[in-house]
């Protein structure tokens, strides 16, 4: 009885370490990303200069006086954010991703542009920001009839 105790302790020790051993092997193991998705590893560098990118404009624009220094940060962001519907949209080409890709672009400019505008005075100011917002009116128009 006590050798059959024992063989099953046994069995049961050399299964554990089998287990163990398995999961250690299989972490080891693991592929690198590169072996996966050569384009996941593309991807993420093309994010990286990205951010590069923003980081180096918006300290171009840290340099500048105010109001400049606000439209520069503007124009900085939207660029980041066009850059990344453009890789996004190249990395996924598809009619979804083409239109988020000309909603950015309007919404970028119209930024932009109220930014800009904010810098002026009075009627002028006024007739500034009804420009830019019928512009962009236009422009969304423009992206739902697909022109």
């Amino acid at each position: 009885m006590q050798t059959m105790q024992h063989e099953l302790y046994a069995l049961f020790a050399a299964a554990l370490l089998w287990v163990v051993a398995a999961a250690a092997s299989a972490q080891d193991t693991r592929p690198h990303p590169a072996e996966i998705d050569p384009a996941m590893v593309e991807y993420g560098a093309a994010r990286e200069r990205i951010g590069a990118n923003l980081k180096a404009a918006l300290g171009q624009c840290e340099t500048q006086a105010e109001p400049a220094r606000t439209v520069c940060i503007k124009e900085a962001q939207g660029r980041e954010k066009i850059a990344t519907a453009e890789l996004d949209h190249q990395r996924s080409p598809s009619d979804a991703s083409a239109r988020r890709l000309a909603e950015t672009r309007v919404a970028v400019n119209y930024e932009v542009a109220r930014e800009k505008c904010n810098q002026r005075q009075g009627g002028d100011k006024a007739a500034c920001l009804s420009r830019a917002s019928e512009e962009e009116s236009k422009a969304r128009a423009g992206i739902r009839t697909g022109g």
